[in-house]
C-alpha cells in the first residue's frame, strides 16, 4: 500500500470514529441512567449524589436513579462499576479514598482506578479540621505539637477507622509534624467524638460543617483546618499551613467517575451536566460545609494521580496496611 493511501486511510477512520462518537453524544441519553453510590441511604454523601443525580436528570432529561451499594470502603460500589458498559448509562459516586487511599493501604483490590474508570469530576472538596474538647489545655495548634514533640505517644488522636480520611489525615499531620501521637481507631466517627468529648482521646480530625455546630455548642475547640486555604465557613481558623506544616493538604473530596473506556463525547456530556448541576446547588453546598471544585476529567485523572503518589507515601511510612 502507498503511503498517500495509508494516509488517506487513516484519515478517513478518524473521520469515523469522530462522526461516531458525535452520534452517541448527540442520542445520548435515551433511557434511564444509575448512580450508585458506595455509602448507605441517608448518609450526607447518599444525598450529595442524589442531589446532583437530580440535576442531571433536569439537565439531560431522562430519569436518574439511585442505587446503594454499600461496604468495603466502597470496594464493592467501585467493583461493580467497573464491570459496566462505559455507555453513559452508569456512573458512581467516588471519593479521594476510594480512588486514591484505598489502592495505599489495601494488599489487593479488585479495580485499579486509573485503567477502570473514566472520570467525570472532582465535585466537592472537605477541609478537616484539627479538633480539641473545651477542656483541654492546648488552646493552639502550636502548643499541642510542640507538647507532642517533648513528650512522645503521650498524646492519641481518634479516627473512624484503619485508612480513614481521619487515619490518613492524621498521619500526615504527624509525618510533616515530626511528632508521635497514638492512633485510637474506632467503628465511625461518631463513637471517636463521643470518647474525645469525654477525655478519652486528645484531639480528632473532622470535616468542618460538624466541627462549627459542635464548636458552636462549645463542646470542642478548633485549632487548625488541614486545607490550602482557609474555610468560608471558619474563617478565623488558621490553616495547617499557616501554623507552619508547609504544603499540608488533606483536603479529601467528593466526584464521580464512569466504567473505563468511555466514548469521550459521552463522557464530557455526563461530565458537564455534573459540573452544571453543582454550580446550580453552590450555596446549598456550602453552607453544608463542602468546597465546589466541579473539575474537568481530565483534573480529576491528574488529582487521582497526584494522591495515589501522597497516600501511598504516608501509609509506607506509617506502616499503614489492610488486607481485603
Amino acid at each position: 500500500m502507498s503511503k498517500g493511501r495509508l494516509i488517506k486511510g487513516l484519515m478517513t477512520s478518524l473521520t469515523m470514529m469522530v462522526a461516531s462518537s458525535v452520534l452517541a453524544s448527540n442520542d445520548y441519553p435515551s433511557k434511564p441512567i444509575k448512580v450508585v453510590v458506595p455509602y448507605a441511604a441517608g448518609a450526607s454523601t447518599d444525598g450529595l449524589a442524589r442531589l446532583v443525580g437530580n440535576e442531571v436528570s433536569e439537565i439531560l432529561g431522562q430519569p436518574v436513579i439511585a442505587e446503594n451499594r454499600a461496604g468495603a470502603g466502597g470496594t464493592i460500589a467501585s467493583d461493580y462499576v467497573r464491570r459496566q458498559d462505559p455507555d453513559g448509562y452508569t456512573f458512581m459516586l467516588t471519593t479521594d479514598g476510594i480512588m486514591s487511599v484505598n489502592p495505599a493501604i489495601y494488599k489487593s483490590l479488585a479495580y485499579d482506578s486509573l485503567k477502570d474508570f473514566s472520570p467525570l469530576s472532582v465535585a466537592v472538596s472537605v477541609p478537616l479540621v484539627l479538633v480539641v474538647n473545651t477542656n483541654s489545655p492546648f488552646q493552639t495548634m502550636e502548643e499541642l505539637l510542640d507538647f507532642a514533640r517533648n513528650n512522645p505517644t503521650k498524646l492519641s488522636y481518634g479516627s473512624a477507622g484503619v485508612g480513614s480520611s481521619q487515619h490518613m489525615a492524621g498521619e500526615l499531620m504527624k509525618e510533616m509534624a515530626e511528632v508521635d501521637i497514638q492512633h485510637i481507631p474506632y467503628r465511625g466517627g461518631a463513637p471517636a467524638m463521643t470518647d474525645l468529648l469525654g477525655g478519652h482521646i486528645d484531639m480528632m480530625l473532622v470535616q468542618t460543617a460538624s466541627a462549627k455546630a459542635l464548636a458552636a455548642d462549645n463542646k470542642i475547640r478548633i485549632l487548625g483546618i488541614g486545607s490550602p486555604e482557609r474555610s468560608a465557613i471558619l474563617p478565623d481558623v488558621r490553616t495547617f499551613q499557616e501554623i507552619g506544616l508547609d504544603g499540608y493538604d488533606s483536603n479529601t473530596w467528593y466526584g464521580f467517575n464512569m466504567p473505563g473506556g468511555a466514548d469521550p463525547a459521552v463522557q464530557q456530556k455526563l461530565s458537564e451536566a455534573i459540573v452544571q448541576g453543582l454550580n446550580n446547588n453552590r450555596p446549598k453546598l456550602e453552607a453544608l460545609g463542602y468546597t465546589i471544585v466541579a473539575s474537568t476529567p481530565d483534573e480529576m485523572r491528574k488529582s487521582i494521580e497526584t494522591n495515589l503518589q501522597k497516600w501511598a507515601t504516608t501509609a509506607k511510612k506509617a506502616g499503614i496496611y489492610q488486607s481485603q
